[in-house]
């Protein structure tokens, strides 16, 4: 049997660190809200961490000069770790969420450049696209541990580009491609805003809470991956 080409290595890789990083992200959440046995929580939060840095060694021995933010999200993570210790202060999580964000989107956006850069391009749109994105990762990060309580203002805006980015995503999933992908695509996005609201309006939760962080990391990797494929 032939061994793998590197491009289908170098995705193997990424898709494998992303959904580790995914993993990272879901249970940084349930211990922020002491959603469980923390012990057993933290544990397998080292472990898919230290994963993902073996994901991260491999995109480097493949081609580092691609996989550059992948390493130096992921020296950075691992420093804030060990510095903010088991209790981070609110800036050092605020530090870990946005950061494990990023992390998740790199991953995806390598993960979509080796897979091939779709017929369709999105030019200056799918530019603007992801910094709304990313404006609403910020909005989201503040309203989970900086605000003391949800500030009108603060939802009100994090709600308003939650539906204009779910719209956004739900036309890019009816266009012309393959099935699983707009399915799944559709899915995140009515999932995202439909669970964020699910949690504001029930005061937070536990169910969707992690509901909503899930789909929320989920979203940001599919606006990278379609970023990387669409520019």
């Amino acid at each position: 049997m032939s061994a793998r080409p590197p491009e289908a290595r170098f995705a193997l890789a990424a898709a494998a660190g992303l959904g580790l990083v995914l993993v990272v992200i879901v249970l940084s959440v349930a211990i922020r809200l002491d959603a469980g046995p923390l012990a057993a929580l933290r544990g397998a939060q080292r472990a898919a961490a230290s994963l993902e840095v073996v994901a991260m060694l491999a995109l480097a021995w493949l081609a580092w000069r691609r996989s550059v933010l992948v390493i130096a999200l992921t020296v950075f993570l691992s420093v804030l770790g060990i510095l903010a210790g088991q209790k981070p202060p609110p800036l050092a999580a605020a530090g870990n969420l946005l950061g494990g964000l990023a992390l998740a989107a790199a991953f995806a956006w390598l993960l979509g450049r080796a897979h091939g850069r779709g017929a369709q391009r999105a030019g200056g749109f799918g530019h603007a696209a992801a910094a709304l994105v990313v404006t609403q990762c910020a909005l989201g990060a503040w309203l989970a541990i900086f605000a003391k309580q949800l500030e009108p203002w603060a939802l009100g805006a994090h709600t308003a580009l939650g539906f204009a980015l779910a719209a956004g995503a739900v036309w890019l999933a009816l266009q012309p491609g393959r099935a699983a992908r707009r399915l799944a695509l559709l899915g995140i996005a009515l999932a995202a805003p439909a669970v964020g609201i699910a949690s504001a309006q029930f005061y937070q939760p536990l169910g969707a809470s992690l509901a909503h962080a899930a789909a929320a990391a989920l979203f940001v990797v599919a606006a990278a991956y379609a970023h990387a494929r669409l520019t």
